[in-house]
């Protein structure tokens, strides 16, 4: 790319209150950020996977009648019961989305849950 081009660009950005500019020409590209451009987000990667719930209620274990024991470090594959949501009308069935270690056991017996809210972590 013309060295010119990118003065050019340079300066007219200085009479501009652009924060940041991206020119691309034949397969060339400049890109410009001042001072004022906002900084790109941290990323992160996590071996956890949430299992939240998928709706407001109380959470339990299992069925009545049935029994269920969650501890951390326990093993779970894909699939595994892991209690379920009781709403006003229905019960929803909680399993694991994927396989690995329960890191951490959230939920209680018992305890009122909202949607979206974090029961387990599992670490594949």
């Amino acid at each position: 790319m013309d060295t010119k081009l990118i003065s050019d660009v340079t300066n007219w950005m200085k009479t501009t209150d652009l924060a940041e500019f991206c020119y691309e020409q034949n397969g060339n590209c400049i890109e410009i950020k001042t001072e004022e451009a906002l900084p790109e987000p941290a990323q992160y990667t996590c071996s956890l996977t949430a299992v939240t719930a998928p709706a407001v209620g109380i959470y339990h274990m299992a069925d009545k009648g049935k029994s269920l024991t969650l501890t951390e470090g326990q093993t779970v594959r894909e699939g595994d019961a892991l209690g379920l949501v009781e709403t006003v009308s229905k019960k929803h069935a909680l399993t694991a989305p994927v396989g690995g270690k329960l890191r951490k056991v959230i939920a209680q017996e018992g305890g009122v849950v909202e949607f979206g809210l974090p029961l387990f972590f599992i670490e594949k």
